[in-house]
């Protein structure tokens, strides 16, 4: 077992990886939460596939009642989180009360806010079962919904949410095996993140582990999950609520949320990231902040691993950016881009309009 700590203002909790954890979590979380009520908020499609083994878990002192979310961008939104305060009345949740939050982002991210909302705030826990949500959004306290945009605008990214932090998080590997191979993609997609903004090995370990990890091999996944969540803790343990150096996890999220939520481009999380990290690249270079090797090495992992590094359809730039523009990240209307450097990411608010045009169209807007 990896066992990893955070420790951040909003609480100290554990990180557990280890393949074969799934049926006993509700051991495990004993020693965790001193209650003995929750709620279980599955992603409707891992219920079928893991939910008995989970729930068995719960010995008979648990009162644990379980429902299913559909996890899907369309119904990331209030009107679902509406529905799930609802079911946490009906199954009689008090302020000891506990939800455990099982599936991939989306399903951490709406059952992490339900969390942080009903009585003004009760446990949480966050069990993973894709890969991008191991190593990524499953840790840190992020949760929210997307809020519709203006005037038919489209949709804005995680525009209502809160900073709340889980009890523990619990990896398994194993529940990867289920994973299909473009979710499995869409997990790397974050890692190349994390590898641009700290550590440039991951690039190495992915092109040699990438066989292995494609195939959910539980020891190459624990090596790849491992290294980047140590990653992700160390940021955030320097900056709990993206006043500043946390920032730099959003590296290529600023384009990504701006092509995800539109239908016709059929992107996941993890594909719209890949495809935001060359913008991004593309901006420090033609800035001058970085060398073109790096954004060709960047760009082959990308592309090596199966994710696309283009949009599929071409798409109005001058529309991509007015969507970036209510971007959570903006401020005083203006865009403010991570971007690679020499010395890992930077933060910057004042890239020129036409270089950010430039980016999307070397990406395949027009």
């Amino acid at each position: 077992m990896i066992d990893l700590n955070v420790s951040v203002p909003g609480g100290s909790y554990p990180v557990m990886i280890e393949a074969g954890l799934f049926p006993q979590i509700g051991e495990r979380l004993k020693d965790i939460h001193g209650g003995r009520h929750g709620l279980v908020v599955f992603d409707d499609k891992v219920r079928p596939l893991h939910g008995q083994s989970l729930m068995e878990g719960f010995s008979s002192e648990w009162n644990m009642q379980a429902v299913d979310l559909e996890a899907s961008e369309a119904s990331k939104r209030l009107e679902t989180v509406g529905g799930l305060l609802d079911d946490c009345l009906v199954a009689g949740l008090d302020r000891g009360g506990l939800i455990a939050a099982v599936g991939g982002g989306i399903t951490g991210d709406v059952a992490g806010f339900v969390a942080a909302s009903y009585m003004r705030g009760i446990s949480l826990v966050q069990i993973p079962t894709t890969l991008l949500a191991m190593v990524d959004a499953s840790v840190g306290g992020k949760t929210g919904v997307n809020l519709p945009l203006p005037d038919g605008g489209g949709i804005g990214k995680n525009l209502a949410g809160a900073f709340w932090q889980p009890e523990a998080v619990l990896m398994d590997p194993l529940v990867l095996k289920t994973l299909d191979q473009r979710e499995l993609r869409c997990g790397l997609g974050e890692c190349i993140k994390h590898a641009m903004i700290a550590d440039p090995s991951m690039l190495d370990l992915i092109e040699s582990d990438r066989v292995g990890i494609l195939a959910a091999e539980p020891d190459c996944l624990e090596r790849l999950i491992h290294q980047a969540v140590q990653i992700k803790i160390s940021v955030i343990e320097n900056d709990e609520r993206e006043s500043g150096v946390r920032a730099s996890l959003n590296l290529g999220h600023t384009f990504a949320h701006a092509i995800e939520p539109i239908g016709s481009l059929d992107l996941r999380h993890g594909e719209a990231v890949a495809i935001g990290l060359v913008a991004a690249a593309t901006c420090a270079l033609e800035l001058g902040m970085i060398e073109v090797d790096r954004v060709d090495r960047m760009r082959s992992i990308i592309e090596l691993v199966g994710l696309p590094s283009r949009l599929s359809s071409p798409i109005p730039a001058a529309q991509l950016i007015q969507t970036m523009r209510f971007d959570k990240k903006a401020h005083d209307g203006q865009l403010r881009l991570v971007l690679p450097d020499s010395n890992g990411v930077s933060i910057h608010d004042d890239v020129p309009m036409d270089v950010v045009q430039r980016a999307w169209e070397v990406v395949g807007a027009v």
